[in-house]
């Protein structure tokens, strides 16, 4: 049987249904959208992760002659709510001394957990925040922040834990504060986001395969007729179900492409225009187009699959041609 013959089978059969068709095409888009979406939220994922894993630090902030006052009104409020209280590692109205300094040092620097370990004085904290944040310089004076050691860990995940658990309770130390928590809560958003556009595109997908049989089932009884004749002449079973075959197919390939081009649109308007900000200074990491276009790819080639392998089920098992 001659191509242009089935394919202008696959067209009259488009037009004939095109209620159905276009309903086909915007499901199979809507769920091929949130597979391109899943995949888009598990590579910035690895991205985010690649990116910080090695630049988290942990901070090991010394006493300041109102951190005892402060370690004692955090147990108040921890014995009203039930949990543990922490046994105060300062001294009330006093700072961390230079020998309890110089101490709290040689501990860090000889840990086998630690890779690197730097001091960061009253005078220098000001400093840096008066250049992160211009707006309180004002307000800031030396003795507002307190001293710390910014300490590199060898294996952030694996030791941060057992470092807290440890110089958490050194007198000197106020308290130990790891970036990682504020990231992982970043992460942790991202990744409820990946699941829930996973969860949708398999709702949808289902539907989707629900639409396909249903209009493969109403196709194929409008045109019982011209199949039947089809046979009588010779032409095969298999011929007889290539057409509605192509038409899921072509269905499909247009709902991907329809995909492709809402997953870089919500893309754009995410990552580049609301977040322009932090992804213009890579402190979150951005996609590019390429990667829009394989997640893109990588959706359009499981929903042609898929409406072809329905379609042929279909075919096989609930209609007679």
């Amino acid at each position: 049987m001659r191509a242009n013959f089935v394919l202008s089978g696959v067209a009259a059969g488009l037009r004939r249904n095109a209620t159905m068709t276009i309903a086909l095409i915007l499901s199979t888009a809507i769920a091929l959208g949130f597979v391109g979406a899943a995949i888009l939220a598990s590579w910035e994922i690895d991205k985010f992760r690649t990116t910080y894993q090695d630049k988290l630090n942990i901070q090991v902030y010394l006493c300041t002659t109102t951190a005892y006052d402060t370690q004692m009104a955090n147990n108040d409020l921890a014995k009203r709510e039930d949990r543990p209280q922490r046994s105060p590692t300062c001294v009330k109205h006093s700072a961390t001394t230079v020998a309890q300094t110089t101490q709290i040092r040689q501990e860090l620097e000889q840990d086998p957990m630690v890779r690197s370990v730097d001091f960061i004085s009253p005078a220098k904290a000001v400093e840096l925040a008066k250049r992160q944040q211009p707006t309180l310089a004002q307000y800031l004076k030396i003795g507002d922040l307190p001293a710390s050691f910014v300490v590199k860990l060898r294996d952030l995940r694996a030791d941060y834990p057992a470092f807290a658990q440890k110089y958490g309770s050194v007198q000197g130390v106020d308290q130990v504060n790891n970036q990682i928590d504020t990231i992982n809560a970043l992460l942790n958003l991202i990744d409820s986001a990946r699941w829930f556009s996973v969860v949708l595109a398999l709702v949808v997908l289902v539907a989707s395969i629900l639409l396909i049989a249903n209009t493969i089932q109403v196709a194929a009884a409008q045109r019982r007729n011209e199949t039947s004749i089809m046979r009588l002449v010779g032409a095969s079973r298999w011929m007889t179900e290539l057409p509605f075959i192509l038409e899921t197919v072509v269905a499909a390939v247009l709902g991907g492409l329809i995909a492709i081009g809402a997953t870089w649109l919500g893309k754009h308007f995410l990552l580049d225009e609301i977040l322009a900000g932090p992804t213009g200074r890579g402190t979150i990491p951005n996609l590019d187009v390429n990667q829009v276009l394989i997640a893109g790819g990588a959706g359009l080639a499981v929903g042609v699959v898929l409406s072809a392998l329905t379609a042929f089920l279909t075919l096989r098992l609930y209609v007679r041609l």
